[in-house]
């Protein structure tokens, strides 16, 4: 008999949304602060570790962030983010991995991973605008820098 992860993910999950997407894949929404437990709850009651990659996306009304965990199936754990207020509490401190791709998301979208040890930039220039976010959709890119400061070789 085949484990039953849909329904295990609704027993785990009762309220937020947990759904079959595909064959092998899951998709379950949680508020922001839960997201802690939620990721816990994968790795001891269903032994899911592996963080393949966080996928975040600016929805114009929101953000979204998705955690994408890999083992025998596939689970996205969706943590929809308010606009004003664009934190998440950082997930580096408790899953390896996750340190990278928060930097990430922090320096394109300038979602604050709330916890991360080490927040430097990881793709943009030093020397970037400060509030500037490259893939929010309000940015124009008319608007934004189209080059940044050259700096001089000692």
């Amino acid at each position: 008999m085949r484990f039953d992860y849909e329904k295990e993910l609704q027993t785990l999950f009762p309220a937020g949304e947990a759904r079959k997407t595909a064959e092998r894949r899951y998709w379950v929404n949680v508020p922001p602060g839960e997201l802690h437990d939620a990721v816990r709850t994968l790795r001891d009651k269903l032994g899911i570790v592996h963080l393949s990659t966080i996928v975040g996306e600016d929805l114009r009304d929101a953000f979204l962030n998705s955690y994408i965990f890999s083992g025998e199936v596939v689970v996205t754990v969706c943590v929809r983010i308010d606009r004003d207020k664009p934190q998440v509490p950082s997930l580096a401190p408790i899953v390896d991995g996750a340190m990278v791709y928060e930097r990430e998301i922090h320096d394109l979208l300038g979602i604050v991973p709330v916890g991360h040890p080490d927040l430097r930039r990881q793709i943009l220039p030093e020397d970037w605008p400060e509030g500037v976010y490259p893939l929010r959709k309000d940015y124009v890119v008319a608007q934004g820098p189209t080059e940044t400061e050259k700096k001089e070789e000692a």
